[in-house]
Formats: structure tokens, sequence, C-alpha cells
């Protein structure tokens, strides 16, 4: 397949796989709380933004979905069914879904209205919240797998999948996954208080295309889950893809399930949260899979 029918189809999958995962939090919604990024698109025009940069403003949506898309070129579905297979592929993964984050500052910065100004501010500290912790629950992987490429890391699990041996990892890649995602409890830049930071300044194409990248980046954050501890595409009798869109959205399903039972958190909150809890949790984790390799467990090279 040319660079083209690659181009095409990695982009029919996100889209594809954005609207199922827009009707899978329909079913987890929680009523009376915060919507956060699955609050609606609108779709209205002409927003009275006055002082909004012509350039920064549009560029937010694209280059949020456009890191979404570069994320899905890594996801393998099965044999073959990859768009590319890295060497760097986890790697790759992180520094491109962040496109995101560099979106929705763009957005809100180029917004230029004080609700998404603070949106941009809140944006930033998040990131600096999980950036860590979520490292740390690859870092795991990485260490038993002892590659970066997604096609070696579900190949490492052909006999046992990496949640049974790294459990206290895959709870960090639960928690760092709802931030990266910006999904409950993580809801703080897109606040009511702040009508809806960003989303609040975007109408037309721009909420469209909102809608998509904010659903793909949780669509990415549980595939790339389901490939670092379930196995991505591995499993018998069912086809490859079918086994990596059961495990993406069966683990879509548990984060947004567990984010369902906790009250949203503040910035101050999240922060607190990755520095006292989740980072420890994440050296500890790596120290234990570290005994585990020394002691001879783990996928044989």
């Amino acid at each position: 397949m040319g660079i083209v029918g690659s181009a095409a189809a990695v982009l029919a999958a996100l889209i594809v796989g954005a609207g199922l995962t827009w009707v899978v939090e329909r079913l987890f919604a929680h009523p009376g709380w915060e919507a956060g990024p699955a609050r609606g698109a609108y779709l209205r025009g002409g927003l009275d933004l006055p002082n909004a940069d012509r350039w920064l403003l549009p560029a937010g949506p694209v280059v949020a979905l456009a890191g979404v898309a570069l994320a899905m070129v890594v996801m393998p579905f099965g044999p073959g069914l990859i768009g590319r297979d890295l060497g760097i592929g986890l790697f790759y993964v992180i520094v491109v879904v962040d496109f995101v984050v560099l979106g929705l500052a763009l957005a809100g910065w180029g917004a230029n209205t004080p609700d998404a100004v603070e949106a941009c501010y809140r944006i930033v500290a998040q990131l600096v919240a999980y950036v860590v912790p979520l490292g740390l629950a690859y870092v795991g992987v990485v260490m038993m797998a002892r590659s970066l490429s997604t096609v070696a890391v579900v190949e490492a699990q052909r006999d046992l999948w990496f949640v049974v041996l790294q459990p206290l990892g895959f709870l960090l890649y639960l928690v760092t996954g709802l931030m990266q995602s910006y999904r409950a409890p993580f809801l703080e830049p897109f606040a009511g208080s702040i009508g809806g930071g960003v989303l609040g300044a975007a109408g037309g194409w721009s909420a469209l295309l909102w809608r998509l990248a904010l659903a793909g980046v949780l669509l990415v954050v549980a595939a790339i889950g389901a490939v670092l501890y379930l196995g991505g595409p591995s499993g018998p009798w069912l086809p490859g893809w079918a086994w990596m869109l059961a495990k993406t959205y069966a683990l879509m399903a548990l984060m947004l399930g567990l984010g369902r039972c906790v009250r949203p958190l503040s910035t101050a909150g999240m922060l607190a949260l990755s520095w006292k809890v989740l980072i420890p949790a994440g050296l500890l984790n790596v120290l234990l899979v570290g005994g585990l390799i020394l002691l001879g467990v783990g996928p044989r090279t």
C-alpha cells in the first residue's frame, strides 16, 4: 500500500474509531457532572471574538487532529495492518499525541478571551501533572519488551500479557491516560466555570475538528494501552483487528467507568496527585519490573 493509501486508511480508521468513541462516551456520561471534551460540538458560526489571532485560533484544532492521526500510524491492528512499524514507535506516540496539548494551547491563547486563556494555562499545568508518571508507565513495558516498537511489544506478550506482570503499571496507565485524554475526573481545562475553555470559543468547522481530535485522543490512549498491557491484536480464533478493537473499547469503557466514580479534580489536585502518588508509584513499578527481569520472569528473547 502506498503512502496515499496508508494515509487514507489511517484517516478512515480515525474517523470511524472517533465515532464509536463518541457512542461509548454517551453510555458513561454522569448526569449533572461536567461533560468536558464529551460536550456536543457547536455548529454555530460567526462567533464574536474581536481580539482573536487570525492564525493561532484556527491552527489549534488542525494541530491537535494531526497529532492524533500521526499516532494512529504506528498502531498495530494485526499482521501487516499497521501504517509503519517504527523502531521508536512508543517514544513517537508520546511525542505526537502531545500535539493535542499544543493545539489546545494555541487555540486558547489565540482566542484571546479570559476563559480561553485560562484554559490554556490549565492545559499546560495538566501536561506537567501527567507526563512524568505516564512516561514511567511506558518505561516498565519497554524494559520488559526490550524494544520501543509497538509490534515488538505485542510479540513480547504472546505467552502472557503485561497486565499480569505489571498490574501497578497498568493502574498507573489508567489514571494518567484519563489525564492525557481530559476525561473525568480530569476535566478542569473544559470546566463550565470557564465556559468550556477552548470549546466555548469554537464554532462551525473548528468545532467539528475539535470533536474529532478530542474523541481521537481518547481512542489513541485506549488503543496504546491495549498494546502496552493487553497484547494488542494477539488472541485466538478471531482476526487481529477484532481483538484490537475489543481490547481498545473494553479498556476505554473501564477508564470511563472508573473516572465516573470520582468527582472532578482541580488543577492543583491533579498536580498533588501526580507528585505525591503517581510518580512514586511509577518509580516503584520500574523497580519491580527490574526485579522481575533479574529473576528471569517475562518474555524470552
